[in-house]
């Protein structure tokens, strides 16, 4: 019986948090497209101080690091820095944040990361 009282009242509560307005998402701005940083500047000089910092200051962290770095530094949340290098040279790497309600989108060109040739282990 307990155990039903629990799920029934979980059920309302999930109710009434779902008709609850949620918080209406911002534009997405791709920094990579010609004049995106000049209209930023323009429009948000706030935004476009903290993205300067982030962008140039994001290749001198370690990865792991980033996320926490941005949040503490910059405000910044839903970090996203996926371990997943494409492959380029030189090597390029997906980075996605938000400020406030705007949603950032960049591809960060990595300085500290070099090649390594490995040989394949010989067949057996």
């Amino acid at each position: 019986m307990t155990t039903l009282v629990v799920a029934v009242a979980f059920v309302l509560a999930a109710y009434n948090g779902a008709s609850a307005e949620a918080p209406k998402a911002g534009p997405v701005i791709d920094l990579d497209r010609p004049g995106a940083l000049e209209a930023l500047q323009r429009s948000n000089p706030v935004h476009y101080a903290k993205v300067r910092q982030i962008i140039a200051g994001v290749v001198r962290r370690a990865d792991a690091e980033v996320p926490r770095w941005m949040q503490a530094s910059f405000n910044a949340h839903d970090v996203r820095y996926a371990p997943i290098v494409l492959t380029s040279h030189p090597p390029k790497r997906h980075l996605a944040f938000a400020l406030d309600t705007t949603r950032y989108e960049a591809i960060v060109t990595l300085t500290n990361v070099r090649g390594e040739i490995i040989p394949a282990a010989p067949r057996p």
